[in-house]
């Protein structure tokens, strides 16, 4: 599988395009291209949120702390003294960020069931549908987040089946296959799981229909506009990442 930074770089390529052809396509306004940009990134680190050293997981599940403390301590504002509340909020935070977390590794097993066709659908519908229910978003511009999410999720399976390395570069390995696959052979039953979850993510789902309707009038119309638009992004990516690791390299020598 590829490293860390491999699909740091990756998602920040393929987002970056991606953003950048919805904009030149009239798909998205200026202020919504970094959101966007961020969730393809964030889209290209989940799938290794299912190993026990995986970076994204364990900063995720410190966001998810954080968000989650907030979310339960806020609404007791008036309830509590300013010590209580600061106390519950590092409860909350400490059960989610090490009791769930301890949860979560025990019953996941690496390049499983996050590593396949249904956890691209699970991520791309859950972020949908949290853009539309919770995040107020018409269903247009959330399917757009959704999708976003699962082009970078993809991005992710693609790199592992392209560079069959483990986590820390140690050494090579025969997976090819095992990243990108439709669910997980080696747990049917975590599999039914995420399909169930899938289903009903499906079922809460806005109606995709005006956007596949934008897409059949406006843009597959003009497919070879579609492609310099793309070609365009990458490029522009590409000179970012570049430009950016230039800028780091630059800090580290002064360090």
């Amino acid at each position: 599988m590829a490293n860390f930074q491999t699909h740091l770089n990756g998602g920040i390529v393929v987002s970056a395009a991606i953003t950048l052809s919805l904009q030149m396509t009239g798909f998205v306004q200026d202020g919504h291209i970094i959101p966007l940009f961020t969730l393809g990134v964030v889209g290209s680190l989940l799938p290794d949120i299912d190993s026990d050293c995986s970076k994204p997981v364990r900063a995720l599940f410190s966001v998810l702390g954080v968000g989650i403390a907030f979310a339960m301590t806020l609404p007791l504002t008036a309830r509590f003294t300013p010590l209580e509340l600061a106390g519950i909020w590092v409860g909350v935070y400490f059960c989610v960020r090490y009791g769930f977390f301890e949860i979560f590794t025990r019953l996941t097993v690496h390049r499983g069931i996050w590593h396949s066709w249904l956890g691209i659908a699970a991520a791309l519908l859950a972020t949908t549908n949290l853009a539309y229910w919770m995040w107020d978003q018409s269903p247009e511009p959330a399917w757009i987040a959704g999708l976003m999410v699962g082009i970078g999720y993809l991005t992710h399976l693609v790199l592992d089946e392209l560079f069959s390395v483990d986590l820390f570069n140690a050494k090579v390995k025969r997976s090819f296959g095992t990243a990108l696959k439709p669910f997980s052979p080696r747990s049917p039953l975590a599999s039914l799981a995420m399909l169930a979850v899938v289903v009903v993510l499906a079922w809460l789902a806005p109606s995709p229909d005006s956007l596949l309707a934008r897409v059949e009038a406006d843009w597959l119309l003009d497919l070879d506009a579609v492609l310099v638009h793309i070609e365009r992004g990458l490029h522009w990516g590409l000179a970012q990442m570049s430009d950016w690791w230039s800028r780091m390299g630059h800090l580290l020598d002064l360090v």
